[in-house]
């Protein structure tokens, strides 16, 4: 291998592709030693895992997976909230499509519509605060603030504060990356812990209430003929608020990055805007945000001719199948804007834990990008950008900061 899989490490998320694409040729299916988990990295193979529930099951306990388990002080946290139960990612049907179904109104054509002008408004204000023909840091300026903003509104929970909300889905995201300090662990559990309280206390007060937020929603839903329980309503609440803003911070600013870095792109976009949603495409497929989701044997399976046993871990990855050879050719770092995809990408899952909120987070960045080429007529790396820094994390991947100039 010219380059190491070293998905823990610090530094490899700025550059995981190379690893990816030794791995798919030596062994696409890449089985782990030192933790058992078995690595699907080529894209026939995470679309059989992914069609297959039955076979490999979402039931997997991904808080337990942390070295070294959890610090006593996080357990005793914990006792004091709601134990959440399964719901979307880490569930299977029948129950799993009883929850979705429940919160996927929030994501049809009335509820984009709904939440729209919402969107404009924010967009048209953050676009219009970023600056001509100086530096300015677009991760914290709007891939940030954006999503956040959206997704808060969508929940009804954005009167405590964009900050807030941001600070308590970064809890939870860093806890789905399995490598924080024990001193993050304990902060994660008191940051949740005060959010699903916040959270309790908006259902207990929104019961009997008419209005369209999820927790409105939530609050005075009914599943197999009953209303949720709390562990039900925050394992959706969590998911939401996480998904809801993760993916669409990253996917904005790894489209800014290569419309900075290739020639020509912001222009070819300017002038033919139908172009864009073919864009967004290749971002998400390129630059994959989350780079895979963990499935379970449910019994002894073989797959590109490696045995699994039952019950062992299987790691999708995403990101390396989006960029298969034997599907999307050998160049595998170039935008392609023209003709079709020669098969779907990953970068929102596939079958029944395909992402309930894609729709909406190709609304916010369709609509964002619009507004950027809209206003400016192009965009560069601000002086002193490089080297990049991106987040170390096990699933996750995005920049921490990307400073831009935006031509007037």
């Amino acid at each position: 291998m010219t380059a190491p899989f070293t998905p823990r490490a610090p530094g490899f998320m700025a550059a995981p592709h190379e690893a990816y694409r030794a791995l798919r040729a030596k062994a696409p299916v890449f089985h782990e030693r030192e933790t058992g988990i078995f690595y699907v990295l080529d894209h026939a193979l995470a679309v059989e895992v992914l069609r297959a529930p039955e076979r490999f099951s979402s039931a997997v306990d991904r808080a337990g997976m942390r070295a070294g388990g959890l610090p006593p002080e996080v357990i005793e946290i914990r006792k004091q909230g709601w134990p959440l139960a399964p719901t979307l990612s880490h569930n299977d049907g029948p129950s799993h499509d009883a929850f979705r179904a429940l919160v996927a109104p929030l994501f049809l054509p009335r509820g984009l519509a709904r939440i729209r002008p919402f969107i404009e408004t924010r967009v048209a204000e953050l676009v219009e605060a970023l600056p001509a023909a100086q530096p300015v840091e677009f991760v914290s300026a709007l891939a940030v603030p954006l999503p956040i903003a959206v997704i808060g509104e969508l929940l009804g929970m954005r009167h405590l504060g964009d900050e807030t909300l941001k600070r308590w889905s970064d809890a939870f995201a860093d806890e789905l990356g399995f490598l924080t300090s024990d001193d993050r662990a304990v902060e994660i559990a008191r940051e949740t812990l005060a959010c699903h309280r916040a959270m309790m206390a908006l259902v207990e007060a929104r019961r009997g209430g008419a209005g369209e937020d999820a927790i409105t929603l939530l609050a005075n839903a009914e599943v197999e003929g009953r209303p949720l329980a709390p562990g039900e309503i925050l394992s959706l609440l969590t998911q939401l608020l996480v998904a809801g803003n993760e993916t669409t911070t990253a996917t904005l600013a790894f489209a800014l990055l290569r419309l900075a870095r290739t020639p020509g792109l912001w222009s070819r976009l300017a002038a033919d805007r139908a172009l864009l949603p073919r864009f967004v495409e290749e971002v998400l497929r390129l630059d994959c945000p989350i780079q895979g989701q963990f499935r379970k044997a449910v019994a002894d399976e073989t797959l590109g001719g490696t045995a699994i046993p039952a019950g062992s871990l299987l790691h999708v990855r995403f990101a390396s199948a989006n960029r298969d050879e034997a599907v999307f050719g050998p160049d595998d770092d170039s935008i392609r804007l023209d003709g079709r995809a020669p098969a779907p990408h990953l970068a929102f899952g596939m079958g029944l834990h395909f992402c309930v909120g894609a729709a909406l987070s190709r609304l916010e960045l369709a609509m964002a990008l619009e507004a950027l080429l809209d206003r400016f007529s192009g965009v560069a790396l601000a002086e002193g950008a490089e080297p990049l820094a991106f987040r170390t994390h096990f699933h996750h991947r995005n920049l921490l900061a990307l400073p831009l100039e935006f031509r007037a």
